[in-house]
């Protein structure tokens, strides 16, 4: 039977053949031709050279076997819009950009007229901004707490508050650092075309990066279903993740996957279905903790995996409803050679397993930069050797603040979407004053960091609490490095140890003892000991490590001298640390290594407790307080 490749070869062949035919046909009888017969045919010349040279393009991307007809248009289709759309966004991102004045002006401007009559507007004065300049000397800087009495009402019901359209989403952030925020989401302040299709530019370069706009191979969506609710008033609420439904049929999972909520359950059958098809090019993970889980959940139930991949049966031991089920059960097929072959590749170990078992996978899309960089680095070297990474965008419910920059292979550099949103600066060693000092985008400099201000379709210059490095411009646009959460610091007295250089502090001692973190978190000795028995007598730092498992499914457990390295590191790079630890006020960091599944414990307990907190969107705290959430992890020391 021919593939699906192999079969647009022949139609294109066909569509040649009949073009030549009437190009040829044409020309030899042209004196006796009508004009509109000439006319016909030229149009079916046009459409069947037209045809012909879509249909060879599909042929030559080599679109997977497992794709059918519909499947391969769709995506062939969506993949060469997405290239139009991201071609002329990008000029003119590019063209802009060269006056971060005007385009600034522009972004912020339209924000402002919106919301002018609104009664945020009204308190705010917005009518008598009339320029850039007007809102940089007379809007103040805000906090959530200035948002929140608007955004309170909005959800009740009552109309003109924040916005002056009618909601369609409240979106609330993850609150796995803090309470929940919400924020209003308009359709016509977020699906507005100009603004639609800047998201779509900065949402699509990721893409192309990862080669998915150059073959048409399958793409993964690694993603666990949300659940929403409505608000009295009738406004669906969720995560943020639940505002974007859009599953298309080319995806290796089946659309009912991504309605099942609970995360063994996800895992396994997007596991399965992975494994049914060899021709992923390439994973979206969007998190290194989903792409772990993803993984542990293959080498962990490979077994069970393969027996139904082999009998085109559905393990009896999930726990889903019925009608997914019975859904699910239709798309399974008996497949005994490729059961064979996952289980002759699993034995071989998992060191590199992902592109052994889809030898085109082209890349792995998971965010992977700040606190999530050791867990990367660790998928990177083992699950997914020789995978290349896509890190493609810096972004929070409250909007998008950064795409990858092309030219950093590191995948840790943003361009600012200036094109989108309006961004203000607070100098970090600011944030902790009163009132701090506002810098405009015009005058950051290269190598200082900065709190965010931004100003979205969702929230006015507000402080946004992301710490970013600026480490270069593309043209007049900054570039920068996301660093740390404020708030997300250890301190003991005052040295106020950002996560940033606490985990460039990890990394470093990691690769020196050759250990692959997959999670971690701190904390301060007063709040271990509302747990347990101090394990010194003085000062000190907390850390809770969880490391990954060797062939043997273990961890290996370290050593007093490893676990000394993570210490010393730290003393060697933070000055202030090093200070306070010379002259006793603080003493020497304390490691507690901690048992497979330990964090995904954390995050059931931390999950369950909210819910309005979304395992998609779940970020582990790297600064870890509550004495209920760190009695987890002591109680899985090992």
């Amino acid at each position: 039977m021919l593939s699906i490749g192999t079969k647009f070869l022949v139609v294109s062949q066909v569509f040649t053949v009949v073009t030549l035919y009437q190009v040829i046909n044409l020309f030899h009888n042209w004196k006796d031709t009508s004009g509109w017969q000439a006319a016909f045919r030229g149009l079916v010349v046009f459409f069947t050279g037209a045809g012909g040279l879509v249909t060879y393009d599909i042929y030559r991307k080599r679109p997977a076997k497992s794709h059918t007809l519909r499947t391969v248009l769709l995506q062939y289709t969506l993949t060469q819009m997405f290239r139009v759309f991201g071609y002329f966004s990008l000029r003119n991102f590019e063209t802009a950009s060269k006056n971060i004045s005007k385009m600034q002006e522009d972004a912020l401007m339209f924000y402002i007229r919106t919301l002018e009559n609104t009664e945020f507007g009204k308190k705010h004065n917005y009518s008598q901004m009339r320029t850039r300049e007007d809102f940089l000397k007379l809007h103040p800087v805000l906090s959530y707490a200035d948002l929140k009495p608007y955004i309170d009402k909005t959800v009740a019901g009552e109309k003109n508050q924040i916005t002056p359209f009618d909601p369609f989403y409240i979106a609330f952030t993850s609150g796995t650092t803090g309470k929940n925020k919400a924020f209003v989401y308009t359709k016509e302040m977020f699906a507005k075309p100009s603004k639609l299709f800047k998201n779509l530019l900065f949402s699509t370069l990721s893409f192309k990066r990862a080669g998915l706009w150059d073959d048409l191979k399958r793409y993964h969506e690694v993603r666990i279903g949300v659940k929403t609710n409505f608000t009295d008033s009738g406004i669906r609420t969720g995560p943020i993740a639940g505002m974007y439904e859009f599953f298309p049929s080319y995806l290796i999972s089946p659309r009912v996957v991504y309605d099942v909520t609970t995360e063994n359950e996800a895992h396994y059958l997007h596991v399965l279905f992975a494994l049914k098809d060899p021709d992923i090019g390439a994973f979206n993970f969007s998190f290194p903790s989903v792409a772990t889980r993803f993984c542990q959940t293959l080498e962990h139930q490979w077994p069970q995996l393969c027996d139904d991949i082999e009998h085109g049966t559905l393990n009896t031991e999930l726990d889903i409803p019925d009608d997914i089920r019975e859904k699910l059960q239709t798309d399974m097929r008996a497949d005994p050679q490729r059961a064979v072959e996952v289980r002759q590749i699993i034995r071989q170990g998992f060191d590199g397993i992902v592109r052994r078992l889809w030898p085109e996978c082209n890349a792995a899309i998971l965010l992977s930069s700040g606190s999530l960089l050791p867990e990367a680095e660790g998928l990177k070297k083992h699950y997914l050797k020789d995978v290349k990474f896509c890190n493609p965008l810096h972004a929070a419910t409250e909007g998008f603040f950064g795409f990858s920059d092309p030219d950093d292979n590191s995948q840790t550099r943003f361009i600012m979407t200036t094109s989108l949103n309006h961004f203000d600066f607070i100098p970090v060693e600011e944030t902790d004053k009163p009132s701090p000092r506002v810098v405009p985008i015009e005058e950051v400099q290269i190598g200082q960091c900065y709190e965010l201000v931004i100003t979205t379709a969702v929230a006015v210059r507000y402080r946004q609490g992301d710490v970013v490095k600026i480490v270069d411009f593309h043209n007049q646009v900054p570039v920068y490095e996301f660093q740390y959460r404020l708030g997300q610091m250890l301190n003991l007295y005052w040295e106020k140890m950002t996560e940033g250089a606490f985990v460039h502090a990890l990394r470093g001692a990691a690769k020196r003892i050759d250990v692959d973190i997959v999670e971690y978190t701190a904390t301060e000795n007063v709040n271990f000991e509302a747990i347990a028995e101090p394990l010194q007598n003085g000062r000190h730092y907390v850390l809770f490590m969880e490391l990954s498992e060797n062939s043997n499914k273990k961890q290996a457990r370290m050593s007093s001298q490893q676990k000394q390295m993570f210490e010393d590191v730290l003393y060697q790079e933070h000055e202030v640390y090093r200070m306070l630890r010379d002259n006793g006020s603080i003493l020497p960091m304390k490691v507690i290594q901690v048992k497979t599944g330990a964090f995904n414990a954390l995050k059931d307990a931390i999950v369950e407790s909210n819910p309005r907190t979304s395992r998609l969107q779940y970020k582990t705290p790297r600064v870890l307080r509550a004495p209920d959430r760190l009695l987890i992890l002591w109680d899985s020391r090992l």
